[in-house]
């Protein structure tokens, strides 16, 4: 399983919010994973800002919470390729992620 249930019961996908040459912009989305979505927030937050982009990014939009098990299946269904976990990506993948 791609998910770590110590991590969260719940995945949530996040689009990131930023501006870019003037406009406003959103990100690919991408995953967390946390208790509820109070937590999504937190870890989010938490992570921009030991990325030092707390000031320039900002949760876009948030699903609402699927179980692991569920957005497991779901991947598996439709073999598509997970979105990134954002904790997990270090700081130079956050950059190709969003294609800086």
């Amino acid at each position: 399983m791609l998910f770590d249930p110590e991590n969260g019961l719940y995945v949530f996908e996040v689009a990131l919010g930023f501006r870019a040459n003037g406009q406003k912009q959103s990100s690919a989305s991408c995953l967390i994973q946390a208790d509820d979505p109070e937590e999504a927030e937190e870890k989010v937050m938490e992570y921009l800002a030991n990325q030092d982009a707390a000031e320039r990014f900002w949760i876009e939009e948030m699903s609402d919470p699927y179980t692991l098990e569920e957005y497991q299946q779901q991947l598996d269904e439709t073999e598509n390729e997970p979105f990134p976990i954002l904790d997990e990506m270090t700081e130079d993948e956050f950059v190709d992620f969003l294609g800086f």
